[in-house]
């Protein structure tokens, strides 16, 4: 079983329209999911056949219609209930861009993380749990090393875990003693890290960069995702530049999402470096051939999987 961690899920909510008309009134059909990064994880990984259960923190109204739309794509979930209401974030795709409105979330009391703490310990304890996704941001009151504590959790129990997130969170997790087994920052995140300005040009400094940076030290994998150009990766010492097939993106919402699910897959499968870059990577493109977030269009794996281009650096 793979456990996905979203500590702030949302209703996400899509509208899809031609043009965008500012200070007017756009009719729009809305498409709702029960989203937040770690349940995109979720629902491809249901798709791909895993065994998955979605854990972390919901509230309110808001939060039971999230568990009825869990339900609905048949996601098994354990979350830990609280007193404020989930939130909702509003993709609008309109003339060839995508606007977003990104609610911070409700706020949590030292009670419902202490409670939602000892339930994770708990669920990772099981053994059936062979592998854990941590993702996306901390709702308002959780301290920024919550998460550090959550992979040391993991890690103590003989686990891997992956961590997909950033800013403060992402800060404590490299600054801790006890480091995940992945982390995938984007080219931006990982230069503001660093205080560097690399281009997918600088691939070479990049990983020395890298080497030389204790604070990297100590994870297996780091995945730097790179847009249009691809990713690089590092792991144990080698690195790997990941090309993409040229095929045409229609949402690409939820393609990190999508990405990390691959991944995710990949390890809890004790896959090689090939199998592993090739599945993230496959994931998040089929992702963004969908107009459905957190969804792969799985009739094209093949043609993509087999198009994913890996050359070590």
């Amino acid at each position: 079983m793979i456990l996905t961690v979203t500590m702030n899920p949302s209703i996400d909510t899509s509208y899809q329209i031609d043009h965008l008309v500012v200070d007017d009134v756009n009719r729009v059909v809305p498409t709702k999911t029960a989203g937040g990064k770690g349940l995109n994880v979720s629902r491809v990984l249901v798709q791909l056949g895993d065994d998955v259960l979605a854990t972390g923190l919901l509230g309110g109204h808001m939060g039971e219609f999230l568990a009825d739309r869990m339900d609905d794509d048949k996601i098994p979930h354990s979350f830990t209930p609280i007193a404020g209401e989930s939130r909702v974030c509003i993709a609008v795709l309109h003339d060839g861009n995508q606007t977003e409105f990104l609610e911070s979330g409700p706020a949590v009391s030292a009670e419902e993380l202490a409670a939602f703490q000892e339930h994770f310990a708990e669920l990772v304890a099981r053994e059936d749990c062979d592998c854990v996704t941590i993702s996306g941001s901390l709702p308002k009151g959780v301290p920024a090393d919550t998460y550090a504590k959550m992979v040391a959790v993991v890690v103590a129990a003989g686990k891997p875990v992956l961590l997909d997130t950033s800013g403060a969170a992402l800060d404590a997790a490299l600054a801790a003693d006890t480091k995940p087994t992945l982390i995938k920052p984007n080219l931006t995140e990982i230069n503001g890290l660093l205080g560097t300005s690399y281009t997918p040009d600088d691939l070479p400094a990049l990983q020395a960069e890298l080497a030389g940076d204790a604070r990297f030290a100590g994870i297996p994998w780091v995945v730097v995702t790179m847009g249009g150009a691809g990713a690089v990766a590092f792991h144990e010492g080698r690195g790997y530049r990941v090309v993409m097939p040229s095929i045409p993106a229609v949402n690409a919402t939820g393609s990190g999402d999508s990405t990390i699910a691959g991944f995710a897959h990949a390890v809890a499968a004790d896959a090689d470096d090939d199998t592993v870059l090739r599945c993230g990577n496959t994931c998040g493109k089929l992702n963004a051939m969908d107009p459905q977030t957190g969804h792969l269009v799985m009739d094209r794996w093949d043609e993509v999987y087999g198009g994913v281009k890996i050359t070590e650096l």
